[in-house]
């Protein structure tokens, strides 16, 4: 056990009769739980319970953890997944009775409860593929808004489309849109048109038609009804293998595109934030330059450095110590339920992040097939959705990233504040406990001002934890090998 309290002695225990979970604030808390071996997923669970006297050791209590409710830190942007061809193709293939279901089941906002699909988990921060990516089937393959015949130059763009692939992709975000209109959108590009890219690289003879290619896709998206809240500007742009989906981008050519295409997208009347970067935390004098060479105040970071995440996302804090005020989001990190996936994957690039900062995180993807056939050749063949569907039988099944990332999209809205926890610990063996802590205010979805905590508990036994703010106490029981969110 973890703990900065002493020894308490018997007459002060008399003292710590626990309140119901109303008594103490007129509220009544809540516990959710997923459990790793499935048994409990987004299941009712038994309140924690407030202490009559804050900051004392309840006898029972096997944790202690510490929420810093006094200061609120980075303001939450949401939590989500990316649509990529992959998953337009996958939620095609399912009968068209099942459109509404899945899409409230993914985005309906908590408020909604009355909706006949009560147990969705609102997700409010989502990224779309612009043209091809590794999770392009491969038959679809390679394609762009402008692909030309022979790749010969099309600089005034004459053979731009959207095509019957990007037609869809807008058809379900307009669906996703219908459902929950508070999301946040992020557009990604893996490669522009083939005609624009010397070897692995832009040709910046055709910067200006790369600029007017972005335009043109945001007012295509504009015009079919789809608002695109921030685009980067090249998905891991360290990164040139396949050209179908991937080019080279380095940081003083990012510095220079996003100066040309700021003003652009401005002057189109078109509100669309550029984020810097998206690529991984062990590059951070990347995003700096661009920062310091624009007026950009948002970083994409993706998870795939190596090493312990306490290590990978540590470059967060102390960028964010740097640069004051700058936004950082967790843009990627891939599922991969068939390969190995740990339970506490998805848990763990979500909540790392934000305890070094970053304001919302991101799976990659949203949608996959159960056969593991949508990648491109080459692309992410193991790669699997929050929602796995069997195209086959047209029927889907909601994994185990699906409720765990719901533990935090279900009941923290865009607009919550963080909270610093203490008390957070991983021993060798991977097991331990982790947290997060936020502040659900007036403006969010339970706008009531309740605090939520979302606890992982890694190790192989029960817990009965202590969660100590600054002015009241709260004891519960968290099972063995659980994610744990309560609402207090």
């Amino acid at each position: 056990m973890l703990s900065d309290f002493q020894f308490v002695s018997s007459v002060t225990l008399i003292a710590l009769v626990s309140c119901t979970t109303s008594c103490c604030n007129g509220l009544d808390a809540k516990c959710i739980v997923t459990t790793e071996d499935g048994t409990s997923q987004h299941a009712a669970c038994d309140a924690p319970i407030k202490l009559a006297i804050p900051h004392t050791p309840d006898p029972n209590a096997t944790w202690q953890l510490f929420v810093s409710d006094n200061i609120t830190l980075q303001t939450m942007v949401g939590f989500g997944a990316a649509w990529t061809d992959a998953t337009v193709t996958v939620f095609d293939s399912l009968p068209a009775a099942k459109h509404d279901e899945l899409m409230h089941l993914l985005f309906q906002p908590q408020q909604e409860s009355s909706h006949e699909h009560d147990d969705g988990i609102g997700l409010t921060l989502m990224r779309h593929t612009i043209g091809q990516s590794d999770l392009t089937p491969a038959s679809i393959g390679e394609w762009s808004y402008d692909d030309t015949p022979n790749g010969a130059p099309d600089p005034t763009l004459s053979h731009f489309n959207l095509t019957k692939t990007g037609t869809r992709m807008v058809a379900w975000l307009k669906h996703m849109y219908s459902v929950n209109d508070n999301i946040t959108l992020l557009g990604s590009v893996w490669s522009p048109p083939q005609w624009m890219k010397s070897g692995t690289t832009l040709d910046m003879g055709h910067a200006d038609a790369w600029v007017a290619y972005f335009i043109k896709y945001l007012e295509a998206f504009r015009t079919a009804g789809v608002h695109v809240n921030a685009v980067t500007l090249q998905n891991e742009p360290l990164h040139s293998a396949d050209p179908a989906w991937t080019m080279y981008m380095n940081a003083s050519m990012q510095a220079v595109l996003v100066n040309k295409l700021k003003p652009k997208i401005a002057a189109a009347g078109l509100n669309t934030k550029i984020w810097a970067y998206d690529h991984n935390t062990d590059q951070p004098d990347y995003p700096q330059y661009v920062l310091d060479n624009t007026d950009l105040d948002t970083v994409a970071w993706h998870c795939y450095a190596s090493g312990p995440p306490a290590n990978v996302w540590a470059p967060l804090t102390a960028f964010a110590k740097k640069n004051p005020g700058v936004t950082q989001v967790m843009t990627e990190c891939w599922t991969h339920v068939g390969s190995g996936e740990s339970f506490f994957d998805l848990p763990t690039f979500v909540g790392m992040p934000l305890q070094n900062g970053a304001a919302g995180a991101m799976a990659w993807t949203l949608g996959g097939s159960t056969n593991y056939d949508v990648a491109y050749p080459g692309g992410c063949q193991p790669c699997s959705g929050i929602v796995q569907v069997d195209m086959k039988n047209g029927t889907f099944i909601k994994t185990q990233d699906y409720y765990t990332l719901g533990h935090y999209s279900k009941f923290v809205p865009p607009g919550a504040k963080y909270y610093a926890t203490s008390g957070n610990y991983d021993y060798a063996d991977g097991t331990g406990v982790q947290s997060n802590a936020f502040l659900v205010d007036a403006s969010g979805a339970s706008a009531d001002g309740r605090r939520v905590v979302v606890i992982h508990n890694k190790i192989r036994n029960h817990l009965r934890i202590q969660v100590n703010f600054e002015d009241d106490s709260w004891i519960g029981n968290v099972p063995a090998r659980s994610v744990v969110t309560w609402v207090i």
